[in-house]
């Protein structure tokens, strides 16, 4: 189930057709899940967010760090250049260096020739629910969730996510589109997001639901949040948007505390060479708008992360579905 199918977010934008990042050109997402109890219970996996000819066409691309609990690679050279030249992977904190091997071996399958690559690969801590310490993600992971990557990707506990908790429900992959109208043309914003914080008592949802959630809930926790767009824009124009993607989490009611690493990633799918980047991201009016939209899709990126999450049992304990609990 998805949000919408249960009350509408008036925040005045239409979505894409399948209202995921995935409406943004270029981009396809896949998942590698791994979700078993013997010999010990893992709950965790693989998603790559897949852009088509990114490794010999980067994307500008910047980074934001609200909160910088986090061990996320890669975005050290985004922000120093401007441009982002690897797929974007997700796993549990402890993977990211198998990961990150198997975005190399991908590298290497489009590009035979490189001696240096920067791949970015972001994290969220799933120890609650998964051994972390088991290490059993590997590179062919990766490789497999790069391989599978579609269009109509699925939500919730899946690759990366499925050992996610979010709001102390079950969390994981969340994903939203809106649409933007600019100069007469039609371009797409998306959002996809690793939600993996806040406290229950925090939670509130906006829309039509008016529930009070009283359950305590751990600390920590992280939130990956990734937008996508096909306006033309530069780096900088970017980074203002990687920014305001964190008002996200005070929407929904969490502070942002210590212990969680809440961290933004922007790019553009559009032709770098496009001289409507200076014109449109100089336009106080347009970006106002794209600020609106990003946020508002990440919003809903993370309230899907949970209605599309069922009940748990993991390592530690059991994390109930948000669903479950609003029909109490």
């Amino acid at each position: 189930m998805r949000y919408r199918e249960y009350a509408p977010l008036k925040d005045g934008f239409s979505t894409g057709k399948l209202n995921r990042i995935t409406d943004v050109p270029r981009l396809r997402v896949g998942h590698c899940t791994i979700d078993r109890d013997q010999p010990t219970i893992v709950r965790t996996g693989v998603t790559v967010l897949r852009i088509d000819d990114v490794i010999s066409k980067p994307v500008w691309a910047a980074s934001n760090v609200f909160n910088g609990y986090g061990k996320s690679i890669g975005l050290v050279q985004v922000d120093e250049l401007g441009t982002m030249e690897s797929h974007v992977f997700f796993t549990n904190t402890l993977s990211i260096g198998a990961v990150q091997q198997g975005a190399v071996k991908i590298a290497f399958r489009e590009c035979h020739d490189i001696t240096s690559f920067n791949a970015v690969v972001m994290e969220c801590n799933d120890s609650y629910l998964s051994d972390i310490a088991s290490l059993s993600v590997t590179d062919s992971m990766a490789i497999e969730a790069y391989d599978g990557a579609v269009k109509d990707f699925k939500m919730g506990s899946v690759g990366a996510g499925t050992g996610m908790v979010c709001f102390g429900f079950k969390g994981g992959i969340g994903s939203s589109s809106r649409m933007i109208e600019i100069d007469g043309r039609e371009y797409t914003l998306g959002a996809l997001v690793l939600a993996n914080f806040g406290r229950t008592t925090d939670l509130k949802i906006p829309g039509l639901v008016d529930v009070n959630f009283e359950e305590p809930q751990r600390d920590g926790g992280s939130l990956i949040m990734v937008l996508s767009t096909d306006v033309p824009l530069l780096p900088h124009h970017l980074k203002r948007i990687a920014r305001h993607l964190s008002l996200s989490i005070g929407i929904l009611g969490a502070p942002g505390y210590h212990g969680s690493g809440d961290i933004a990633l922007a790019f553009s799918t559009a032709d770098r060479r496009d001289p409507q980047a200076l014109t449109i991201g100089e336009d106080g009016s347009i970006m106002s708008r794209i600020f609106k939209a990003s946020v508002w899709a990440t919003v809903e990126a993370i309230l899907d992360s949970m209605f599309s999450s069922p009940y748990t049992k993991g390592f530690h304990g059991t994390v109930p579905s948000i669903l479950d609990s609003m029909c109490q």
